[in-house]
């Protein structure tokens, strides 16, 4: 008797501890709804940031971005929490994290979004939930973000305008090939920016402008195209990292290296190596530091109830042979 009485004891303290740790946690989330935390005490509010990326990341930008949105997430007391969707009926997969993001009721959102349509009506959805978008590189919100953080298409096709204008000073003819993520309006301003960024050079010709398909043995398709029917092209410019380094490897085991120049995309390693060894001329390089951190201070201007900027673009760098950047 007196062993059952010692359990039931025991029992009955665990139910209330545990009664006592619901209620306290209710309370405090309950407390932290209903009123901010004072600055009196030096400690920051807890706010809650989604990120939603693709799954699929080709030249390492949104790695990188989110692990800088992660530091400046925890630099401004919030934790982020990270949903990816698959490449394959991208669409769809996205629709389907915002909507995962609603119902999770975060304090912002930060999202890369693909060109597809539902994503639209699944954007207004978080408004109307009352929840900040913050749209990173891409920005296919429908307009119902509330800023904007991504890379200005524009100067990109500037920079490797100067890239082509600086390493052929007697002229030459280029191909242009965008990476298929930039195929929508994207690249057409890519190839505005090309146009206006040699605008003073009559004796540099846009000969030929391509598109490479998604996939691996893309770039040595467009290699093909260069060596064969296309001999007459100087300089090859590309604006997707995988792309870039794969024409390069392709001259190399073709050894072909010097048949034609290569401006690249991005400041992944394998791509610096083939700069250094001369195979590739020069590269135009993203910021995902920068896209990340101001991703952040946007979301958190936008969670505390705060003015942030509609735009803000991160910034761009030209790698040259020299391994400057500018």
């Amino acid at each position: 008797m007196r062993g059952f009485l010692k359990a039931l004891v025991a029992v009955s303290g665990l139910a209330f501890l545990l009664t006592l740790s619901i209620n306290m946690a209710l309370a405090f989330r309950m407390g932290r709804q209903a009123a901010p935390v004072s600055e009196a005490d030096g400690r920051e509010a807890l706010f809650h940031i989604i990120a939603i990326l693709p799954e699929s990341d080709g030249d390492g930008f949104y790695a990188d971005a989110l692990a800088a949105m992660h530091r400046a997430a925890g630099d401004s007391g919030a934790v982020m929490q990270v949903l990816r969707y698959a490449p394959a009926g991208r669409g769809e997969s996205a629709a389907r994290m915002l909507a995962l993001a609603a119902e999770l009721e975060p304090d912002a959102v930060i999202a890369a979004l693909p060109q597809e349509p539902g994503i639209t009506e699944s954007t207004q959805a978080l408004a109307a939930a009352g929840i900040p978008l913050v749209t990173l590189e891409s920005d296919a919100s429908g307009g119902s973000r509330a800023a904007f953080v991504g890379t200005n298409p524009y100067g990109i096709g500037t920079l490797a305008a100067k890239a082509v204008a600086e390493g052929f000073p007697q002229g030459a003819d280029v191909a242009l090939v965008l990476a298929s993520a930039w195929a929508d309006a994207r690249g057409a301003t890519i190839v505005a920016g090309f146009m206006q960024g040699l605008r003073s050079r009559p004796d540099i010709r846009l000969a030929m402008t391509r598109t490479a398909a998604a996939g691996p043995a893309a770039s040595e398709e467009i290699v093909r195209e260069l060596l064969g029917g296309r001999a007459g092209i100087d300089v090859a410019v590309f604006t997707g990292a995988r792309d870039a380094e794969g024409a390069a490897r392709a001259l190399i085991e073709y050894d072909r290296v010097g048949a034609f120049a290569i401006v690249g995309f991005g400041d992944d390693p394998a791509l610096l190596e083939l700069m250094e060894s001369g195979v590739v001329l020069a590269t135009v390089a993203r910021s995902p530091d920068r896209a990340g951190e101001a991703a952040v201070a946007a979301a958190m201007n936008l969670a505390r109830g705060e003015r942030t900027g509609a735009y803000v673009d991160p910034g761009l760098r030209l790698i040259q042979g020299n391994g400057d950047g500018q």
